[in-house]
């Protein structure tokens, strides 16, 4: 779910809140598509290790293949620590409750369908 989804359905929540929310959804979503352009990058290395007649001489690629699962766990982490590092100064405002809330609602509203005129 989106961070400026339910940050905006937070009680009496400043605009600038729901700007920096935003921020961390771009930031967020640029992430994952290095992670899907990673992980299409890694299947292709994959294939051409397993396809590959002389496993000894592949050296390179295996380091390839391990670097990029790196990479990919470090994107992912840094995504989760995003995450926690706003839930944690959202919390210094509003309790729990209100959170769970304001996620309660934003995800209320994306499972309806949109209206468009």
């Amino acid at each position: 779910m989106s961070v400026a989804a339910w940050a905006s359905h937070l009680p009496e929540v400043h605009p600038f809140l729901v700007d920096m929310a935003q921020t961390i959804d771009r930031t967020i979503a640029r992430f994952q598509g290095r992670i899907g352009i990673l992980q299409a990058e890694l299947a292709r290395l994959r294939a051409a290790l397993a396809a590959s007649p002389d496993p000894s001489g592949n050296r390179a690629q295996c380091a390839k293949v391990a670097a990029y699962q790196q990479e990919i766990i470090e994107y992912q982490a840094t995504i989760s620590q995003c995450r926690k590092q706003f839930e944690a100064q959202v919390a210094k405002r509003w309790t729990a409750a209100e959170i769970a809330h304001a996620k309660s609602r934003a995800g209320s509203l994306a499972d309806e369908p949109a209206v468009t005129a």
